[in-house]
Protein backbone atom coordinates (compact mmCIF):
# COMPACT_ATOMS: atom_id res chain seq x y z
CA UNK A 1 0.00 0.00 0.00
CA UNK A 2 1.17 3.38 -0.72
CA UNK A 3 1.15 6.20 1.74
CA UNK A 4 -1.71 8.15 0.19
CA UNK A 5 -3.97 5.11 0.23
CA UNK A 6 -3.06 4.42 3.84
CA UNK A 7 -3.70 8.05 4.73
CA UNK A 8 -7.08 8.06 2.92
CA UNK A 9 -8.03 4.80 4.62
CA UNK A 10 -7.13 6.26 8.02
CA UNK A 11 -9.14 9.42 7.30
CA UNK A 12 -12.15 7.35 6.26
CA UNK A 13 -11.83 5.21 9.41
CA UNK A 14 -11.48 8.36 11.49
CA UNK A 15 -14.64 9.86 9.92
CA UNK A 16 -16.52 6.56 10.41
CA UNK A 17 -15.41 6.37 14.08
CA UNK A 18 -16.43 9.99 14.59
CA UNK A 19 -19.83 9.25 13.00
CA UNK A 20 -20.33 6.18 15.20
CA UNK A 21 -19.32 8.13 18.30
CA UNK A 22 -21.74 10.94 17.40
CA UNK A 23 -24.52 8.40 16.76
CA UNK A 24 -23.87 6.66 20.11
CA UNK A 25 -23.78 10.06 21.87
CA UNK A 26 -27.17 11.04 20.35
CA UNK A 27 -28.67 7.65 21.22
CA UNK A 28 -27.45 7.93 24.83
CA UNK A 29 -29.02 11.40 25.09
CA UNK A 30 -32.32 9.98 23.78
CA UNK A 31 -32.15 7.15 26.32
CA UNK A 32 -31.40 9.63 29.10
CA UNK A 33 -34.47 11.64 28.13
CA UNK A 34 -36.58 8.48 28.07
CA UNK A 35 -35.25 7.45 31.48
CA UNK A 36 -36.02 10.91 32.89
CA UNK A 37 -39.53 10.77 31.40
CA UNK A 38 -40.11 7.32 32.93
CA UNK A 39 -38.85 8.49 36.32
CA UNK A 40 -41.22 11.47 36.14
CA UNK A 41 -44.04 9.10 35.17
CA UNK A 42 -43.21 6.87 38.15
CA UNK A 43 -43.22 9.86 40.49
CA UNK A 44 -46.53 11.11 39.08
CA UNK A 45 -48.13 7.66 39.26
CA UNK A 46 -46.92 7.16 42.84
CA UNK A 47 -48.44 10.50 43.79
CA UNK A 48 -51.71 9.57 42.06
CA UNK A 49 -51.70 6.25 43.92
CA UNK A 50 -51.15 8.02 47.25
CA UNK A 51 -53.94 10.49 46.43
CA UNK A 52 -56.25 7.61 45.50
CA UNK A 53 -55.44 5.84 48.77
CA UNK A 54 -56.15 8.93 50.85
CA UNK A 55 -59.37 9.50 48.88
CA UNK A 56 -60.36 5.88 49.52
CA UNK A 57 -59.74 6.32 53.25
CA UNK A 58 -61.78 9.54 53.27
CA UNK A 59 -64.63 7.95 51.31
CA UNK A 60 -64.63 4.91 53.60
CA UNK A 61 -64.81 7.19 56.64
CA UNK A 62 -67.62 9.21 55.04
CA UNK A 63 -69.42 5.98 54.22
CA UNK A 64 -69.12 4.85 57.84
CA UNK A 65 -70.40 8.19 59.19
CA UNK A 66 -73.45 8.43 56.91
CA UNK A 67 -76.39 6.18 56.17
CA UNK A 68 -77.40 4.89 52.76
CA UNK A 69 -80.45 6.97 51.92
CA UNK A 70 -81.91 4.44 49.47
CA UNK A 71 -82.30 1.85 52.25
CA UNK A 72 -82.71 4.14 55.27
CA UNK A 73 -85.28 2.34 57.38
CA UNK A 74 -85.59 2.81 61.11
CA UNK A 75 -83.81 -0.51 61.68
CA UNK A 76 -80.95 0.56 59.38
CA UNK A 77 -80.56 3.77 61.34
CA UNK A 78 -80.56 1.85 64.63
CA UNK A 79 -77.92 -0.52 63.21
CA UNK A 80 -75.91 2.49 62.07
CA UNK A 81 -75.93 3.77 65.66
CA UNK A 82 -75.38 0.32 67.18
CA UNK A 83 -78.73 0.45 69.02
CA UNK A 84 -80.62 -2.34 67.23
CA UNK A 85 -80.64 -4.53 70.35
CA UNK A 86 -81.63 -1.77 72.78
CA UNK A 87 -85.08 -1.10 74.14
CA UNK A 88 -84.87 2.65 73.64
CA UNK A 89 -87.62 4.64 71.97
CA UNK A 90 -86.49 5.95 68.60
CA UNK A 91 -88.40 8.59 66.65
CA UNK A 92 -87.58 10.25 63.35
CA UNK A 93 -88.84 13.80 63.73
CA UNK A 94 -88.04 15.28 60.31
CA UNK A 95 -85.90 14.93 57.22
CA UNK A 96 -84.34 17.80 55.31
CA UNK A 97 -82.49 17.75 52.00
CA UNK A 98 -79.59 20.04 51.16
CA UNK A 99 -77.90 20.19 47.78
CA UNK A 100 -74.13 19.99 48.16
CA UNK A 101 -72.25 20.27 44.87
CA UNK A 102 -73.71 17.54 42.64
CA UNK A 103 -75.21 15.42 45.40
CA UNK A 104 -77.95 15.66 48.00
CA UNK A 105 -77.28 15.53 51.73
CA UNK A 106 -80.16 14.17 53.78
CA UNK A 107 -80.44 15.37 57.36
CA UNK A 108 -82.59 13.22 59.65
CA UNK A 109 -83.59 14.82 62.95
CA UNK A 110 -84.08 12.02 65.46
CA UNK A 111 -84.99 11.61 69.11
CA UNK A 112 -83.85 8.74 71.28
CA UNK A 113 -85.40 8.31 74.73
CA UNK A 114 -85.47 5.72 77.43
CA UNK A 115 -85.50 5.04 81.16
CA UNK A 116 -82.22 3.85 82.65
CA UNK A 117 -79.74 4.40 85.43
CA UNK A 118 -77.79 7.65 85.49
CA UNK A 119 -74.53 5.82 84.74
CA UNK A 120 -76.06 4.01 81.75
CA UNK A 121 -77.43 7.35 80.46
CA UNK A 122 -74.00 8.95 80.65
CA UNK A 123 -72.39 5.92 78.98
CA UNK A 124 -74.98 5.99 76.17
CA UNK A 125 -74.50 9.73 75.64
CA UNK A 126 -70.72 9.34 75.53
CA UNK A 127 -70.94 6.39 73.14
CA UNK A 128 -73.26 8.26 70.76
CA UNK A 129 -71.02 11.34 70.86
CA UNK A 130 -67.84 9.34 70.27
CA UNK A 131 -69.14 7.38 67.26
CA UNK A 132 -69.57 10.65 65.31
CA UNK A 133 -72.44 8.95 63.45
CA UNK A 134 -74.92 11.29 65.09
CA UNK A 135 -74.52 14.97 65.86
CA UNK A 136 -76.13 15.52 69.24
CA UNK A 137 -78.15 18.71 69.47
CA UNK A 138 -79.57 18.26 72.95
CA UNK A 139 -79.44 15.90 75.89
CA UNK A 140 -82.21 16.11 78.46
CA UNK A 141 -82.17 14.19 81.72
CA UNK A 142 -85.37 14.10 83.75
CA UNK A 143 -85.38 13.44 87.49
CA UNK A 144 -86.20 9.93 88.65
CA UNK A 145 -89.68 8.95 89.70
CA UNK A 146 -90.33 8.67 93.44
CA UNK A 147 -90.01 4.89 93.72
CA UNK A 148 -87.01 4.33 91.45
CA UNK A 149 -83.48 5.55 90.86
CA UNK A 150 -83.82 5.36 87.07
CA UNK A 151 -83.87 8.60 85.11
CA UNK A 152 -85.45 9.46 81.79
CA UNK A 153 -82.96 10.34 79.03
CA UNK A 154 -84.02 12.25 75.92
CA UNK A 155 -81.36 12.72 73.24
CA UNK A 156 -81.97 14.73 70.08
CA UNK A 157 -79.61 14.79 67.17
CA UNK A 158 -78.99 14.71 63.45
CA UNK A 159 -78.03 11.76 61.31
CA UNK A 160 -76.71 12.39 57.82
CA UNK A 161 -77.45 10.30 54.76
CA UNK A 162 -76.20 10.20 51.18
CA UNK A 163 -77.37 8.57 47.98
CA UNK A 164 -74.83 5.78 47.62
CA UNK A 165 -74.12 3.41 44.79
CA UNK A 166 -75.57 0.05 45.70
CA UNK A 167 -74.30 -3.25 44.27
CA UNK A 168 -76.75 -4.99 41.93
CA UNK A 169 -79.07 -7.44 43.71
CA UNK A 170 -77.65 -10.93 43.96
CA UNK A 171 -74.05 -9.84 43.57
CA UNK A 172 -71.64 -9.71 46.42
CA UNK A 173 -68.74 -7.38 46.73
CA UNK A 174 -65.38 -9.09 46.48
CA UNK A 175 -64.05 -9.72 49.95
CA UNK A 176 -61.04 -7.71 50.94
CA UNK A 177 -57.83 -9.75 51.00
CA UNK A 178 -56.73 -10.76 54.44
CA UNK A 179 -53.69 -8.84 55.66
CA UNK A 180 -50.57 -10.90 55.44
CA UNK A 181 -48.19 -10.83 58.31
CA UNK A 182 -44.48 -11.22 58.04
CA UNK A 183 -43.20 -14.57 59.26
CA UNK A 184 -41.92 -14.43 62.77
CA UNK A 185 -39.77 -16.76 64.68
CA UNK A 186 -37.07 -19.02 63.38
CA UNK A 187 -33.45 -19.01 64.33
CA UNK A 188 -30.73 -17.12 62.58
Amino acid sequence: MIRSTYRNLMLILLVVCFGIAFYVFRMSQDYQLQITDRQNDITRLNQELENARSLDVALTELDNLTITEQTATQLDILRHLGLEQSELNFQMESRDVQAVASTNLYIHNVRISGVMSYEAALALSDRLQNTKKIVLTSIEILAPAQDTNDITLNVSGRIYGLDKTLPPPGSQAAPAPAPQSAPTGGSE
